[in-house]
């Protein structure tokens, strides 16, 4: 275990103190606050603005509430862990200091990422779900960086999330949610190829 917090202290101090730029903490800090529930359902929601989209904002605003109720506030309450922001060199810009693990930011971005993914693998807006994955691994990167989680905490968090889109693809077409993701996106492609 002393290897790992070895890790977590090397990785944290190049990322939020060597790495610390004040011409970056405008940038992460948008990714930061991206990455909370509220803003994250608020970019699910942008899949209404498209017909073709429509169906995919209840999976998606699904994910976003059980990555980050279910699975990373559960776990936030079964394992009690400091904040790095406890530590006195550390350049902290939000202030929390425990339930560090696993970042529940970092849980829900990339489940709702993952989701993405499984959505448009198939189709003509594929580019979307790697964009996605990009953008989440952002805002992991972002609360390393604002001195709030440790490394390790946004390493679980992706691994948490990405568990918990696969476990819901799986599991939302068994309880009658549609998932087909030919459904509504290729038509016009659909009907001239039938």
């Amino acid at each position: 275990m002393n290897s790992l917090y070895e890790f977590d202290i090397t990785i944290f101090r190049a990322i939020n103190v060597d790495f610390h730029r004040s011409w970056l903490d405008l940038f992460f800090a948008f990714f930061s606050y991206l990455g909370s529930g509220g803003w994250l359902a608020a970019a699910c929601l942008l899949f209404v603005l498209h017909k073709s989209t429509r169906h995919y904002v209840v999976p998606l605003l699904l994910t976003n509430l059980i990555s980050g109720v279910a699975v990373a506030d559960l776990l936030k309450v079964i394992i009690v862990r400091d904040r790095p922001s406890n530590l006195p060199y550390a350049i902290v810009q939000e202030d929390l200091h425990t339930r560090s693990f696993p970042s529940g930011h970092t849980t829900t971005a990339f489940a709702v990422a993952m989701m993405i993914v499984f959505l448009t693998a198939d189709s003509r807006y594929r580019k979307l779900g790697y964009l996605s994955i990009f953008v989440a691994a952002l805002i992991g990167l972002s609360r390393i960086y604002r001195g709030v989680h440790w490394p390790t905490d946004t390493i679980a968090g992706a691994c948490f999330g990405i568990a918990t889109s696969c476990v819901l693809f799986f599991l939302l077409p068994r309880i009658g949610l549609s998932l087909n993701r030919n459904d509504g996106f290729d038509s016009g492609e659909a009907t001239s190829q039938s």
